[in-house]
């Protein structure tokens, strides 16, 4: 008996020792060309979370597909309340993972990188001494569940994977303002409680064919406050530029096509507030996105992302306390402004030289498959050149910021978006008379086709009228000048990127609910017309201008009825007002 028990204690001990020195606690097989199912993915998290005490798994509302969307934290203690970490000063990164489930390599990354902080391998948990790794280990969870060899059609490995829409068929990456899904409902709940200082969303692209196995959609400065834009694109970006060009996997800007061939130079992405990046910039958060080459071995892709992980980490954790500075400080300037961006364009004329390492296009190339030309890359010719990098944006159109906007109660579905985030308003007591600035839409186009469950406004154009309208008790009273005022100016001046308006939450404005009869209103025109003899005139006169209008009847009592007071003032109306003083 004695000998049993020392063999089970030698054998323990050897484990022990061997789980010390081996590449990891859980089972990942991406050398093998497979990312692991949405239960392997919970299981392993869960795994982690029973055998380390400063990590935990949390539920974290549900998703399309009746699923709990899951948050791993990882802490240096086992303390996981949000204000007990930031009264510690720690910041908080969060990094989100299979927004499209068919670009996996973020999954095995961030399962990679979780295990070997919580074990400490080569000393990585003194990263969590200054900051909180926060992981949504699979967002599209509906996505991920529809696995198959055959999505993501242009990927060769893994050999399975998800599938890009979720269980509502929504393009998750198209979602972040808008907030159809329940993935995003739930997800704008963690990012209001974490409010992170950093923030990663791993992709993968099937765009251009290059050297390199990661490339990175940067947070775009120019939608940033000064003091954070200056941080940006002089120290942050070089820093993971250099930092990344030192080890194993080389990092270039994503390749956002300018000119046919990227020899001839590439463009900075600006992402609008539909997507990850451009969601969190507006809350003064630094959100990236990593895209890996699709074309690249998928352990090289899992590996350059976790290696990106890894940099992302050690940078935020050595500089926790000066990123939250820099967040404050840009915060109290956004809250500022007098003058906000709603429009911008990439200037050609400014860019910076980058070296890329591409292969040579060739615009002739047979298809193996057709027998016919096609564009194409020729790998037998791997170039390393210097190229252009247009990297600056600039903003074509900008709205004053007003002091505050009122919204009628009756938009229950702005107002459940805005709970979500905890916006800060208040409630009228009594019915009331405010004169506020509203906007009118004179012109909108949009796809004959929805996009994304919408028909979203790809043109806007507006005039402005000062008016006095009645609100009633309950309305809301939403003070512009608050941490969230980025968030309120893109959602609520019609004309940004991504408003509520583009994307239809105020489309009942659009209808005319009264509308007149040629008989019936001949009597009423008639009275009007005597009753405002300068009116009269300028009728007879546009009549004596326009042929067609003197020999159309209801064409002359369309022209009194929209010129006069008959005509509705809540049509096409901007039911958001806005307050200056």
């Amino acid at each position: 008996m004695m000998k049993g028990i020392k063999l089970t204690l030698l054998f323990l001990l050897i484990s022990a020792t061997a789980f010390s020195q081996n590449s990891g606690f859980l089972n990942l097989k991406y050398e093998e060309n497979y990312t692991p199912t949405y239960d392997e993915v919970i299981e392993m998290y869960q795994k982690l979370d029973t055998h380390h005490e400063n990590a935990r798994l949390f539920e974290k509302g549900l998703t399309d597909c009746g699923k709990p969307l899951h948050l791993f934290v990882m802490n240096s203690e086992p303390e996981f309340d949000v204000e007990a970490i930031r009264n510690q000063g720690k910041s908080v990164l969060l990094i989100n993972n299979g927004i499209h489930p068919g670009e996996p390599a973020g999954i095995d990354a961030s399962l990679q990188f979780a295990d070997d902080i919580l074990r400490n391998n080569e000393g990585m948990a003194q990263i969590l001494d200054n900051t909180v790794i926060i992981i949504i280990p699979v967002y599209s969870i509906g996505g991920h569940l529809n696995r198959s060899a055959y999505n993501r059609s242009g990927q060769t490995t893994p050999y399975e994977t998800g599938f890009r829409g979720n269980y509502a068929n929504l393009d998750l990456n198209r979602d972040f303002t808008k907030c159809d899904s329940e993935n995003a409902r739930s997800f704008h709940k963690i990012f209001s409680e974490w409010e992170p200082d950093i923030f990663l969303d791993t992709h993968t692209t099937n765009g251009s064919d290059h050297q390199y196995s990661i490339t990175l959609v940067p947070p775009p400065p120019t939608l940033f406050p000064p003091v954070m834009k200056k941080f940006l694109r002089n120290t942050f970006l070089p820093m993971l530029y250099t930092e990344m060009n030192s080890r194993e996997y080389e990092l270039i800007p994503y390749v956002n096509y300018f000119y046919h061939d990227p020899k001839q130079g590439i463009a900075m992405s600006q992402e609008g507030p539909r997507y990850s990046s451009g969601f969190a910039s507006m809350f003064h958060t630094i959100g990236m996105m990593t895209e890996n080459e699709i074309y690249k071995p998928y352990a090289d892709r899992v590996k350059s992302c976790y290696q990106f992980i890894q940099v992302l980490a050690e940078y935020t954790s050595e500089n926790s306390k000066n990123i939250q500075e820099l967040r404050a400080e840009g915060i109290r300037e956004s809250m500022a402004m007098k003058e906000f961006p709603v429009a911008y364009k990439l200037d050609s004329t400014q860019f910076q030289t980058i070296e890329f390492k591409g292969y040579e296009a060739v615009d002739e190339q047979i298809s193996p498959v057709t027998g016919l030309p096609r564009f194409g890359y020729d790998k037998s010719q791997p170039y390393t050149a210097q190229i252009k990098y247009l990297n600056t944006w600039v903003p074509t159109e900008t709205v004053p910021v007003p002091e505050f906007y009122v919204l009628p109660q009756s938009y229950r579905e702005v107002i459940e978006r805005l709970n979500l985030l905890n916006i800060q308003y208040s409630r009228l007591q009594n019915d009331t008379v405010l004169e506020v600035t509203v906007d009118y839409i004179d012109e909108i186009t949009s796809p004959a086709q929805p996009y994304n469950g919408h028909f979203y406004h790809n043109k806007v154009e507006t005039r402005s009228e000062v008016q006095k309208i009645k609100y009633y008790r309950g309305d809301l009273v939403i003070p512009t000048r608050q941490e969230k005022i980025k968030y309120l100016l893109e959602m609520f001046e019609p004309k940004a990127e991504d408003s509520f308006f583009r994307w239809n939450f105020f489309d009942n404005i659009l209808d005319q609910r009264e509308y007149f009869s040629s008989y019936g209103f001949e009597e009423n025109a008639l009275k009007y017309l005597e009753e405002h003899p300068e009116f009269k005139a300028e009728f007879l006169k546009a009549r004596e201008q326009n042929p067609e209008l003197a020999r159309n009847h209801r064409a002359q009592l369309a022209w009194i009825y929209n010129n006069s007071e008959w005509k509705e003032k809540t049509w096409k109306r901007y039911p958001v007002g806005r307050i200056f003083q």
